[in-house]
């Protein structure tokens, strides 16, 4: 179950595989990015369709609390906002991101997100998360299927134990391709 693989001058470790998806970790300066990879049904487009609808977010991302889009520098460029809900102990987390979408190559979508300051963004409603990268690399494989690879790499900012965090790691991508998976269906 456990294999190494590098890309994006990363070293991968497999650390698990469930329900289709197979969970990678690699370690960057202290900090464990994380890496899911599976197929998921639909076109292309309907996911980053998702992806970038703030009316859509609470239906797939887990423990959200609000969110809307802040600025449209064009169709593939704009900054977001969204607000998290914590337990208890922990405060409530928010992000402000930019979100980059390319088309590289014909059956390739690639989305690059980043956390950054922007005068538009609403006030830190607890701390503030700083995500170094996230990325999406959509690949269509037929008419109705793609492959799906999600890599994700950020500080949560504040005091959080280091056995949340890793078992965040472990289970973020498959909760998170369940989620997507779940509401491609429902846009059907």
């Amino acid at each position: 179950m456990h294999g190494k693989e590098e890309n994006n001058d990363l070293y991968w470790v497999k650390i698990k595989e469930e329900s289709g998806v197979s969970v990678y970790n690699a370690k960057i300066d202290g900090k464990i990015a994380i890496r899911g990879v599976g197929k998921i049904k639909g076109k292309p487009a309907q996911l980053v369709s998702l992806i970038e609808n703030p009316a859509k977010w609470a239906n797939w991302i887990e423990n959200f609390k609000s969110g809307k889009l802040v600025a449209k520098i064009n169709s593939n460029n704009k900054i977001f906002y969204q607000s998290f809900n914590s337990p208890f102990p922990v405060s409530d987390r928010d992000v402000v991101y930019e979100s980059k979408i390319f088309r590289d190559k014909p059956k390739i979508i690639h989305i690059e997100m980043k956390s950054i300051e922007h005068p538009g963004a609403p006030k830190t409603i607890g701390v503030r998360i700083n995500i170094i990268f996230t990325r999406y690399y959509i690949e269509a494989l037929n008419d109705n299927t793609m492959l799906v690879r999600f890599e994700s790499l950020s500080h949560p900012g504040g005091a959080i134990p280091d056995f949340l965090l890793n078992w965040v790691s472990a289970s973020y991508p498959i909760t998170l391709f369940k989620s997507l998976r779940r509401e491609l269906r429902n846009m059907l």
